[in-house]
């Protein structure tokens, strides 16, 4: 076997990790959103201790980009995907501490007082949240730029969805102040949902950056 060829093989078998990582982190995703709107507490319960299993999961694969990169000498497009695939292992990691920081806030919401059920609009925008990383989950992993130029149009849609239920949230503290603190906690909830979709433009630009080399921003900035 050349070089060459155990290279791509060994970025070949990164990419099956990280497909399966991504598999395991729908899986959450699912479960945070069924803890949340079907007031779940045991499944809750399961997403906010089950951080250190993606971690576990992300450190291994790590472990493989790094020894690529030192064992072998990329050529520069060889250089943008593993650069990609070491950061959107980053990206995946905050949406798994996304889950779980959600997942935390739900069981305090239960244990605290289970009548206090997530206001109108909040399926929706978890909705819209979920749809979109399962867009950029699939743009890195089929190499689809041309869709992943557009995920932050989706990321627009979940900010309207946040912009639009802060204010709820806010007239509902001042209207029943004896729920305040499940209120604020389905506030921090709403800002975990708009951080987590924010990682998913971050996955969008650096299929940008692997497929185009270009690193998105004011313009784009092009790397050569």
């Amino acid at each position: 076997m050349t070089m060459r060829q155990a290279y791509i093989n060994n970025l070949n078998e990164i990419l099956d990790n990280v497909r399966e990582l991504i598999v395991a982190l729908e899986g959450a995703l699912d479960d945070t959103r069924k803890a949340l709107f079907e007031g779940k507490i045991s499944l809750a319960q399961k997403v906010r201790d089950g951080d250190d299993r993606f971690d576990d999961m992300i450190r291994e694969i790590i472990r493989k980009d790094l020894t690529i990169q030192v064992l072998q000498s990329p050529v520069a497009s060889d250089w943008r995907s593993l650069v990609a695939a070491f950061r959107v292992l980053s990206e995946l990691e905050r949406i798994a501490d996304h889950c779980s920081d959600i997942a935390l806030y739900t069981v305090r919401i239960l244990e605290r007082n289970p009548y206090v059920v997530p206001p109108a609009g909040f399926e929706g925008m978890f909705a819209d949240m979920q749809s979109m990383l399962r867009e950029s989950f699939r743009c890195y992993l089929q190499g689809d730029d041309e869709a992943a130029a557009h995920i932050g149009d989706k990321d627009d849609i979940v900010d309207a969805d946040f912009e639009r239920l802060l204010p709820v949230m806010t007239d509902l503290i001042q209207r029943d102040p004896v729920k305040v603190a499940s209120y604020v906690d389905y506030i921090l909830i709403l800002k975990y949902m708009e951080r987590t979709a924010d990682h998913g433009v971050n996955i969008g630009n650096w299929v940008l950056y692997q497929k185009r080399n270009v690193l998105k921003g004011d313009g784009g900035i092009t790397m050569d």
